[in-house]
């Protein structure tokens, strides 16, 4: 037998060996030596550039205790690490389900950091996002309790079963890793504080233009987008200071065109809801007369808004993909974006009154 072959065949030999010794679990780690964090925030640090809180529960014999671990660090990763080395357990970050930035961190530009966090593979494209302009720890210790009895907390404040109610936003990191790099569209995220009473409180969303943040919404105007993006689940839109109206469904057809002076877009939006609560006596076409100048002044000014900071969160540049060159696709925000021209028109028909309080 040649030489050549007879040491191909021994290195053969010892791959095999090698892959037998593995087993394809080399690299696990038992459920018992895992720590399982449930949130990460990431704010910038006094001594170093970043600065990064793990919020992790601990098994206890009747409920879970939970400690809050702290690091500075260059670089979000090497801040990981450094925790790593004092936790005696392997951390697990795919279990973590709220990644928390500092609004100064936000402000500053997020592009760099959701890229980071998706090339490491270790958190969950499923993981949400959230802003906050408090103190970091202080909102990770706010919510200590309420994880120790629950650990599944924030999982339900995004959940529409649960705690999600149109007025805020729900962001996933790989939509908005994904809107960094669209030409045509971006996102918002919630923008959190530490409860008083409650674990959370909800203070807007932030405009993310590219990563960056560039504005923030209140409630209302939230409501409005979410109508308009079909995630409106319930909402409910007082008319006139005098009445609730719960819609039930809602969908807008755009019709879109370039013209010599700009885009020109045309929403027809169509909401069937119910009359939940009125302070007086009206029929029913009277108030989807109200609800219709109303929500129709609503989505005007939300829109003017949002072409003013220059951040498409409603994705309206989509309707042009296919209107303008894609090598100039790119200069949507800048060139076409401010020259948007919009109109809406809202049809509303009330098919069910509902339980009406009436005031005396």
């Amino acid at each position: 037998m040649p030489k050549r072959s007879l040491k191909w065949i021994c290195s053969l030999f010892v791959w095999l060996c090698c892959g037998l010794l593995t087993g394809g679990c080399w690299d696990s780690h038992d459920i018992n030596h895992r720590s399982i964090p449930v949130i990460i925030g990431i704010s910038k640090g006094q001594e170093k550039a970043y600065k990064v809180s793990l919020q992790i529960p601990i098994p206890a014999e009747r409920k879970l205790t939970v400690k809050v671990v702290s690091r500075e660090a260059s670089t979000v990763s090497a801040a990981i690490n450094a925790i790593r080395v004092d936790v005696e357990n392997y951390i697990d970050l795919l279990s973590v389900q709220l990644i928390v930035f500092s609004q100064e961190l936000a402000q500053a530009g997020l592009h760099e950091e959701l890229t980071n966090v998706i090339r490491s593979r270790n958190f969950s494209p499923k993981a949400l996002l959230a802003i906050t302009d408090g103190d970091m720890e202080e909102l990770l210790t706010n919510s200590n309790n309420a994880i120790s009895n629950d650990v599944t907390t924030f999982y339900k404040f995004s959940n529409k079963r649960a705690g999600w109610t149109p007025r805020t936003t729900k962001t996933s990191l790989l939509d908005a890793f994904a809107a960094t790099r669209s030409y045509t569209q971006d996102t918002m995220i919630p923008i959190i504080k530490p409860g008083r009473r409650t674990v959370l409180e909800f203070d807007g969303s932030a405009l993310l233009k590219k990563g960056k943040m560039v504005g923030r919404l209140n409630e209302e105007e939230i409501v409005a987008i979410n109508v308009v993006s079909n995630n409106y689940y319930g909402a409910d839109v007082e008319v006139m200071q005098n009445a609730s109206v719960t819609i039930r469904s809602a969908h807008i057809d755009w019709q879109s065109k370039m013209t010599g002076s700009g885009p020109e877009l045309l929403g027809k939006l169509s909401i069937q809801a119910s009359l939940t609560e009125s302070e007086a006596v009206k029929s029913a076409s009277e108030h989807e007369k109200e609800l219709q100048v109303e929500f129709t002044k609503k989505l005007e000014n939300v829109t003017n808004k949002l072409v003013k900071s220059g951040c498409d969160p409603m994705g309206l540049g989509n309707h042009f993909r296919s209107k303008i060159p894609f090598n100039k696709l790119t200069n949507w925000r800048t060139e076409y974006y401010p020259k948007l021209k919009i109109k809406y028109s809202v049809h509303v028909v009330i098919n069910n009154l509902g339980e009406l309080v009436q005031e005396d």
